[in-house]
């Protein structure tokens, strides 16, 4: 793949980028452009490998990709209440037209992410928050050339995960957790529904690419080039050297760190056979069976 110098809009660094090449992925059309847009925007549901895939495009020799920022959500949704609230009548007293303010509020986002972007080097940038997934179709019109990246894994397995957090959190406080398990599974299918809405929409399905996590850990060889290639940019073997790359993420909250400190494993596919106890694991298939066997993680039977 040849490499693309893009133009990068005054002060922020935000590139106006256009790409050409096509990209294959099972579960959407089969054709897409890769984008070659700054910044690049990582969404999921919390503990679904985000944190993975962070390390991995941070550990790329073009791409920086920080700790989580956790502002994107807050600053494109204000951006979204905004558009709505202005009205023609104030939009023309106030010089505030659309492209303005959604050019206003791009700006702010970039200018978040340029200080450690610009110390990095790199001539990429992105941002994993996990909840960035709820504001994907905001980002889609804030940041029209951005790619929009969805990690997706087995609710089960996000539900075991996001448990033991739960409990830490708790610490000797106690939590109900088949009511957790509950609301974590129903918080899972909420994202899928945006996930469905994402895929009808046809100008967002050229931003948007799904990785599924099981695929990422199990054969990432096969999985990371056609990702880097929808990105813009080469594939490097490199990126799967990432738990070498010395990282600070002291209090920061990122509570997948420690296991992305050591190479790819799956262990943790299925480990809520392990974790979950009977009650626990029919709330999350009463939640979201219907999502699951949808997205072929189980047949008619609660089985994988």
């Amino acid at each position: 793949m040849s490499n693309q110098r893009t133009s990068q809009r005054k002060g922020l660094g935000v590139p106006d980028c256009i790409a050409t090449n096509d990209r294959p992925e099972a579960v959407l059309p089969a054709r897409r452009p890769p984008r070659r847009g700054n910044p690049i925007f990582v969404g999921g549901v919390p503990r679904s490998g985000t944190t993975l895939l962070r390390v991995i495009l941070d550990t790329h020799p073009e791409i920086f990709c920080g700790t989580e920022l956790r502002v994107v959500q807050a600053l494109a949704s204000l951006w979204n209440s905004c558009r709505d609230s202005i009205r023609p009548p104030l939009s023309a007293a106030y010089l505030l037209p659309n492209d303005a303010l959604r050019a206003t509020f791009a700006d702010l986002i970039a200018a978040f992410l340029q200080p450690g972007w610009l110390r990095s080097g790199k001539p990429r940038v992105a941002e994993k928050t996990p909840w960035n997934l709820l504001v994907f179709p905001q980002l889609r019109e804030l940041f029209p050339n951005s790619a929009l990246i969805h990690v997706v894994r087995d609710v089960r397995d996000v539900v075991a995960s996001r448990l033991e957090v739960d409990r830490r959190i708790a610490g000797d406080d106690a939590i109900d957790t088949v009511v957790m398990a509950s609301l974590r599974a129903g918080e899972w299918v909420e994202a899928m529904r945006l996930r469905l809405s994402i895929l009808a929409d046809p100008i967002l399905t050229q931003a948007y690419y799904e990785l599924r996590y099981e695929s990422l850990v199990s054969d990432p060889k096969s999985v990371l080039p056609p990702l880097f290639e929808f990105i813009g940019v080469e594939f490097h073997e490199s990126v799967l050297s990432f738990h070498r790359v010395a990282r600070n993420v002291a209090g920061t909250e990122e509570w997948s760190a420690a296991k992305v400190q050591r190479p790819l494993f799956t262990t943790s596919i299925g480990r809520w056979r392990q974790s979950l106890m009977p009650a626990e694991l029919a709330a999350v298939l009463a939640a979201a069976g219907p999502a699951l066997e949808q997205l072929g993680y189980l047949d008619m039977r609660g089985e994988p």
